[in-house]
């Protein structure tokens, strides 16, 4: 007949079956994290290209604008502004 283990072992499995699994969790919740600051890195990086794209178009419509090459489109502009006259 085989011996049974002494129930000090059987507990000591317990607590190093529980302790795997902890670590286990603690690496998946920290590669989900990392993972999330990534997503998170590349959702700023696309609304920083598009400010930026935006900022660039208004500085090439002021220059445009401004030197009197646009002035035709800005007369054509007035006209669709109700001035009070």
């Amino acid at each position: 007949m085989p011996r049974r283990r002494p129930r000090v072992e059987v507990q000591e499995d317990y607590k190093r079956e529980g302790k795997s699994a902890a670590r286990v969790a603690k690496k998946a919740s920290k590669t989900d994290l990392i993972l999330a600051k990534a997503e998170l890195a590349k959702a700023k990086a696309s609304k920083r290209k598009a400010l930026v794209a935006l900022i660039v178009v208004a500085l090439i419509a002021y220059y445009v604008l401004s030197s009197g090459a646009g002035a035709g489109i800005l007369d054509k502009i007035k006209t669709f502004i109700p001035i009070g006259e």
